[in-house]
């Protein structure tokens, strides 16, 4: 008895500790090789992340699409990758956006055009 319920206790201890390393931030890093949601590196500066312009920027989403600029990022830094979508406008030859958090807590489109990964379609990365 007393066996079943540490080990009970030790299964609900290391759960909270894994889904608090989620919502703490300490998850893994970049995947550079885009395995789905999750911290992707940024390799420029000054990357604006954007949002605004209604459905236009959510269907379509474009520096025009989305005319407000929530926030910039810079690298080394991270953002948390939810979803892509085919834009209206490509960067770099990368026609892809990607729905973002950044460490400040913004949310919008972002080129994947400036996050590390080794293409220009996320693997893994559901449409938006």
């Amino acid at each position: 008895m007393i066996r079943s319920v540490r080990a009970a206790a030790a299964a609900v201890a290391s759960t909270a500790i894994a889904a608090s390393g989620l919502v703490f931030g300490t998850a893994s890093s970049a995947h550079a090789t885009g395995h789905g949601e999750g911290y992707y590196g940024v390799w420029a500066s000054g990357v604006n992340v954007r949002a605004g312009g209604g459905e236009q920027c959510y269907l379509y989403p474009s520096a025009a699409n989305c005319p407000t600029v929530q926030t910039t990022v810079s690298s080394p830094a991270q953002v948390w990758v939810y979803c892509q979508q085919e834009g209206a406008q490509s960067v770099g030859g990368n026609p892809y956006w990607v729905w973002v958090l950044t460490s400040s807590g913004h949310r919008g489109y972002m080129a994947s055009y400036y996050t590390d990964n080794a293409t220009n379609w996320i693997d893994g990365v559901p449409t938006c």
